[in-house]
């Protein structure tokens, strides 16, 4: 069964500021900003929930920046379940 259309431009989301957490900061319990650097919306690629796949640069405190590969993004944060996570910033 299709997925409704959610409406979201994958464009409009590049540049965005996202906050994401990953097992690869503090094992998953911190939340660090990215910037979103690449967005797809294709509903065959959408996880259950997601609103799109981005690519984000992150930059967790005390660490160089790392590029992080299609992970889901989310309207809103996540449980602790679905690392990695990213969620667009309020």
């Amino acid at each position: 069964m299709a997925r409704p259309s959610k409406k979201i431009d994958a464009d409009a989301l590049v540049g965005e500021i996202a906050l994401m957490r990953s097992s690869i900061w503090q094992n998953g319990k911190k939340a660090v900003a990215a910037i979103i650097t690449d967005a797809t919306t294709d509903e065959a690629l959408l996880p259950e929930g997601a609103v799109a796949l981005v690519s984000l640069t992150a930059f967790p405190p005390g660490a160089p920046s790392s590029m992080m590969r299609d992970v889901p993004l989310y309207a809103t944060a996540r449980d602790e379940s679905s690392l990695p996570a990213a969620w667009v910033k309020q």
